[in-house]
C-alpha cells in the first residue's frame, strides 16, 4: 500500500504538473480498455486540469495542498445562461463557498454549475473545491476490487477474508479525499487568494465538511447555510444508516398511500411485507448473503427515492406489481441499482463511487456493526451491504477526522430542513440543533433529496442579510 504521506505530496507534486504543462485532460472518468498493464506500474498519479478551467469564464487556483478552487461568477441579467460571465475584479462583499457534499460534483461550465445553485445565490460570487477523484484517475485494480462487493451476492468465506486486504492495498483512498486538515487549509488559502469568504452554502454531506472551517467563519463574521444537513460528525454508522432507511421506508408508505384512514396499518403491514420478500433469499444466510437480484431491487429503491416525488409511478407500479415485475420493473431496478452503486451497465463501478466511498466512510465510525436484521429493516441490511467497504477502511489519523466545532466556534448558522427527506432524514437536523441550539431554522416539504425551494429564497435573503450585519 502506497504510504499516506506520499499520497499527499504527489497528489500536489502531480497537480503543480498539471498546471504547467496545461493539460486540459477533462474530467477522468473510467472506461474500461483491453490492457490496463501499464496503469499500475506509475506510481504518480496521473493529473488533469479541470475542464471549466481551460475556459474563460472561470478563475481557477492550484492550492498548496493540491486541491483546485473554481471561482464561478454570476451570469450577466442580459445574456443567455450559456454565455460567457465577466469576471469581477473584486467582490464587495466576499464570494459564497459551495460545498454540495456526496462524493461532489465535476466542475463544469458555468452556466450548468450555476443552474445546480439556488436562487438566493443567483448574485453571488462562488467558489468550491474540485473532488481529489475527479483529477486524479482511480487505478483500476481499485475499481476492479471494488467491483467485486457492489453488485450483491453472497460473499464467499474466502473473499470476506482476502478482500479487506486487497481492498487496502489496491485502494490509496487517501489520495481521492479531502481531509479535515487539508479542507482547513484550503479555505484559508482560498481567502487569501480571493479575499474575504462570506459564508458557505453546504448541501447534504457538505455540512459535515463544512463544519472544519466553521470557527474561520466565525473569527471573519461569516455565515453558514446547511441545507438538508447530513448527520454531523460523531453519529453512529448503524444509526445513520438505520434512519435513513426508516425514512426510505416512511416514504414508500406515502407512495403506496398508506397514510389517512383506518387501512393505514394494513397498508404499512403489506408494504414491509413486501420490501422483506424483496430482499430476502432463502438460499443464503442473512448479513452480507443475498442474491445479486435482491441486492439489486433494494438499491433500486434506494436510487428511486431519491426523487420519490418524481418517482412515484415507477415506485407505485413496482411494489404493487411485486412478485410478477414486467420487463419494464425489471429494467428500472437494474438502471437505479447502477446508479445508486455508481455503476456501468457492465458493472464496472465508476470513479465518483470511489470518491464517495473514500469521503463517508472516515466520516463516521461503527460501521460493519450492521443496520438491522432482513425481517425487521430489510432497507437497513441492504444499506450495510452496500457500505461493506467501509468496515475495511484503514482508521482516520489525528487531525484527518471530521469533529464538530464547540458551540462559541459557530458562526451564524441556519438549517434548512425537509421533514420528508428520504437520504438526510429529519432527525439528522434534529442533531445539528441540538448541539447548536442559537442556529435558525426553516423548514420545506418535499418527498426527496434536493435543495431548498425557490419560494424560500426571499425568506433566506432575509436571514443573510440579518446574519452579515
Amino acid at each position: 500500500m502506497r504510504h499516506m504521506g506520499y499520497a499527499k505530496a504527489a497528489r500536489w507534486f502531480a497537480g503543480a504538473a498539471a498546471l504547467a504543462a496545461v493539460l486540459v485532460a477533462g474530467f477522468l472518468l473510467y472506461q474500461p480498455k483491453g490492457d490496463q498493464a501499464g496503469a499500475r506500474q506509475s506510481v504518480t498519479p496521473k493529473p488533469s486540469t479541470p475542464q471549466a478551467c481551460a475556459g474563460k469564464t472561470v478563475r481557477c487556483h492550484l492550492l498548496s495542498t493540491g486541491i483546485w478552487a473554481v471561482i464561478y461568477a454570476p451570469l450577466p441579467e442580459t445574456e443567455a445562461p450559456h454565455a460567457s460571465a465577466t469576471l469581477r475584479s473584486k467582490e464587495q462583499d466576499g464570494l459564497v463557498f459551495w460545498d454540495p457534499g456526496g462524493p461532489g460534483i465535476s466542475p463544469l461550465e458555468v452556466g450548468i454549475t450555476r443552474s445546480l445553485l439556488p436562487s438566493w445565490l443567483k448574485n453571488e460570487t462562488v467558489a468550491m473545491f474540485v473532488e481529489p477523484w475527479v483529477v486524479h484517475e482511480v487505478d483500476p485494480d481499485c475499481l476492479n476490487v471494488l467491483t467485486k462487493v457492489s453488485g450483491g451476492g453472497e460473499l464467499p468465506e474466502q473473499q470476506v477474508k482476502e478482500w479487506p486486504g486487497q481492498f487496502r492495498e489496491s485502494c490509496d483512498l487517501d489520495l481521492h479525499r479531502l481531509d479535515r486538515a487539508e479542507y482547513e487549509k484550503s479555505f484559508r488559502e482560498l481567502r487569501q487568494k480571493e479575499g474575504r469568504i462570506a459564508g458557505i452554502y453546504a448541501q447534504s454531506f457538505g455540512a459535515v465538511r463544512a463544519s472544519a472551517v466553521m470557527p474561520e467563519l466565525k473569527r471573519t463574521g461569516g455565515w453558514a447555510v446547511m441545507d438538508a444537513p447530513a448527520p454531523p460528525p460523531g453519529t453512529h454508522a448503524t444509526t445513520l444508516m438505520v434512519e435513513r432507511s426508516l425514512a426510505v421506508e416512511e416514504g414508500l408508505q406515502d407512495v403506496m398511500g398508506c397514510t389517512g384512514d383506518d387501512a393505514a396499518a394494513d397498508c404499512r403491514k403489506s408494504l414491509h411485507r413486501t420490501l422483506r420478500e424483496m430482499g430476502s433469499d432463502s438460499t443464503t444466510p442473512t448479513g452480507l448473503g443475498g442474491g445479486v437480484e435482491q441486492y439489486e431491487r433494494m438499491t433500486a429503491l434506494f436510487s428511486l427515492s431519491n426523487n420519490m416525488e418524481s418517482n412515484r409511478k415507477p415506485l407505485r407500479e413496482i411494489l404493487t406489481n411485486w412478485p410478477e415485475l414486467s420487463a419494464t420493473d425489471q429494467e428500472v431496478i437494474k438502471s437505479g441499482s447502477y446508479a445508486f452503486t455508481r455503476r456501468h451497465g457492465d458493472g464496472q463501478v465508476l470513479p465518483d463511487f470511489v470518491g464517495y466511498i473514500a469521503n463517508i466512510c472516515p466520516a463516521y465510525d461503527g460501521w460493519g456493526a450492521g443496520a438491522g436484521s432482513q425481517e425487521r429493516n430489510p432497507l437497513g441490511a441492504a444499506m450495510a451491504r452496500m457500505h461493506y467497504a467501509c468496515s475495511a477502511m484503514p482508521s482516520d489519523a489525528e487531525g484527518s477526522a471530521w469533529t464538530l466545532p464547540e458551540a462559541e466556534d459557530m458562526p451564524s448558522l441556519l438549517l434548512l430542513e425537509n421533514p420528508q427527506d428520504p437520504v438526510t432524514p429529519q432527525s439528522a437536523a434534529d442533531a445539528w440543533g441540538k448541539n447548536y441550539p442559537d442556529a435558525d431554522r426553516f423548514e420545506y416539504e418535499y418527498l426527496g433529496h434536493t435543495k431548498a425551494p425557490d419560494k424560500l429564497s426571499p425568506k433566506i435573503s432575509a436571514w443573510l442579510a440579518g446574519a452579515g450585519n
